[in-house]
């Protein structure tokens, strides 16, 4: 009887994947695998799954939320990890991209991993700026920094910086909560050392051609990486696609960016065509 019902779901939704409606009959694939998970029949949860997957092409929505939803019911952690993984790497700017970074984030600090899960937290951070999750993101990823100890303590008062831009005022609780760790970095400050005075000011007249100022312009920032190769192998994707796509950066965090335009009004318009085809980004002024 499991193998008929089964069998009846697989025939269901493969005749439809391809047509007018495919990320319909997707979700109605992956509620009736998530039933299947919820029962306790978890093998053929994820045989379910599996066949989503193998209908679906790389890279495209539904793949990805497909991916995502096999990790959320891995049975290892370390299952689940290798398909958040691979999410992040095979549809980088899938809506569901935003989840697998915050739950690889959760897999490494379970498994005592702290530095790879600031990492994955501050990666959260600088690639999207317009998420709801932000606020609690900030006061985690500086609690976590301040954990791993005095060889952090720098990174974790830039952090904290950030983190004040992005909880807002209104949030009392997660306010206190940042600002609990302020004085540590008024400590970290006041035991910087100064640096040497400057003999006179350089003159003007022999700056060179190459110093001075250029005019800023707009683009639409989709990723940020610690790891050049993540951020090249990115653009080569979104190149490939048609997209006039760069990396921004000489070290780490390498942004990954689309566009130049000389108008907020024109970033904010190639944000939203992009968001309409499943890529999720903000707009960013670029001085230089």
């Amino acid at each position: 009887m499991r193998t008929a019902v089964l069998c009846a779901v697989l025939v269901a939704i493969s005749a439809p994947l391809s047509a007018q409606a495919p990320r319909a009959a997707v979700d109605a694939a992956l509620e009736r695998a998530r039933q299947l998970v919820n029962s306790g029949r978890d093998a053929d949860g994820r045989t379910l799954i599996d066949s989503v997957l193998k209908a679906q092409t790389v890279g495209e929505p539904a793949y990805a939320e497909a991916l995502y939803w096999r990790g959320a019911m891995a049975p290892t952690a370390a299952e689940a990890e290798r398909d958040y993984r691979r999410l992040l790497i095979e549809a980088p700017l899938s809506p569901r991209s935003e989840d697998a970074v915050l739950q690889l984030a959760n897999l490494l600090q379970a498994r005592g991993d702290r530095r790879g899960a600031s990492e994955y937290l501050q990666r959260f951070m600088l690639t999207y700026a317009n998420s709801p999750a932000r606020p609690r993101v900030a006061v985690s990823l500086v609690r976590l920094l301040f954990d791993q100890g005095p060889q952090q303590q720098a990174r974790a008062c830039e952090a904290l910086r950030m983190g004040r831009d992005a909880v807002p005022a209104s949030n009392l609780e997660l306010r206190n909560q940042l600002e609990f760790f302020a004085p540590r970095c008024e400590m970290v400050v006041a035991e910087a050392p100064r640096p040497a005075d400057s003999a006179q000011p350089a003159d003007s007249s022999t700056t060179p051609a190459s110093a001075a100022p250029r005019t800023p312009f707009y683009s639409v920032q989709v990723a940020a990486y610690d790891s050049q190769e993540a951020a090249d192998g990115l653009v080569e994707t979104l190149v490939s696609r048609g997209l006039d796509a760069r990396v921004d950066g000489t070290a780490k965090p390498f942004r990954v960016r689309i566009g130049h335009y000389t108008t907020r009004a024109e970033a904010v318009k190639a944000a939203a065509d992009l968001k309409a085809q499943g890529h999720n980004g903000f707009v960013a002024l670029v001085n230089r």
